[in-house]
């Protein structure tokens, strides 16, 4: 299983887009991200870059673009997928990951249904284009409509052959699931998986067990149980592990490289 990094973490070290830096930014943040050994990133084409500006930069630094695409909940409303599958070709990306839910949808089974149509329509074209459609979970997709989970309904309401899930193990811990369990569910529809370390706040106000805060951690720092969600994905093959860490406590690039060193160790 290859290392790759949805980059949420490191992102505060870039200048806006524009900015007479920026681009010296993104070649810095990418260039350290190799150096500490992922071999693929997430996110697609950076702003400010053309698609074959930004594959000829990843190229020059030996990373792999292993999703893109930039679908979301209003672009898969529309018929026209071209952009999405261009922006794959040129990268050499064979996903695209579809982010999070709407809002709308929260007990609301009309837009649910409707948003699942969608997720099938969009999915049979890309997968015409050898591109993997990809559903991102966050814990909200635990609420549920008429007594069954959200992401339940998005599982079984969706084609197998066209809608595959991208499971991220923090939101589904957050979310009240049990991340093992969801790992075997989603067998045979998983490209990748985003590792996120779930951990509990030292310094919560524990006065007050409730106020009890949970944190984003790197990988191995918190509390999932990772060598068996490793031995799960290795199980089945998964080729690629995506770390994520929306927040960290440390500096950024010494929370990935925290992450990815641990990952070495528990033998991925």
């Amino acid at each position: 299983m290859k290392i790759a990094i949805s980059p949420m973490a490191v992102e505060g070290y870039l200048t806006k887009p524009g900015s007479l830096t920026y681009k010296n930014d993104v070649h810095t943040m990418l260039y350290r991200i190799k150096q500490l050994g992922y071999e693929g990133i997430e996110g697609g084409t950076m702003p400010g870059y053309s698609n074959e500006e930004y594959k000829a930069l990843l190229d020059e630094i030996g990373l792999q673009s292993v999703s893109a695409g930039h679908l979301d909940y209003f672009g898969l409303q529309g018929d026209d997928f071209s952009k999405t599958i261009e922006e794959c070709k040129v990268l050499g990306a064979k996903n695209v990951m579809i982010g999070s839910m709407h809002p709308i949808m929260l007990g609301n089974p009309v837009e649910l249904k409707r948003f699942i149509a969608n997720l099938n329509r969009a999915g049979e074209v890309l997968a015409g284009e050898g591109i993997t459609l990809s559903y991102h979970n966050h814990a909200v997709d635990f609420s549920k409509i008429n007594g069954k989970r959200i992401l339940d309904l998005i599982v079984e309401g969706t084609d197998e052959r066209y809608v595959f899930f991208e499971p991220d193990t923090h939101w589904i811990q957050a979310g009240g699931g049990h991340v093992i369990t969801w790992l075997k569910k989603l067998r045979g529809r998983m490209r990748l998986v985003h590792f996120k370390d779930y951990a509990i706040d030292p310094y919560s106000d524990h006065s007050f067990l409730e106020c009890t805060h949970k944190l984003f951690a790197e990988v191995g720092e918190g509390n999932l149980n990772w060598p068996g969600i490793i031995a799960e994905c290795l199980d089945q093959g998964i080729e690629w592990c995506s770390v994520e860490q929306d927040k960290t406590q440390r500096p950024g690039y010494e929370s990935c490289e925290i992450s990815i060193n641990n990952l070495r160790k528990f033998g991925v």
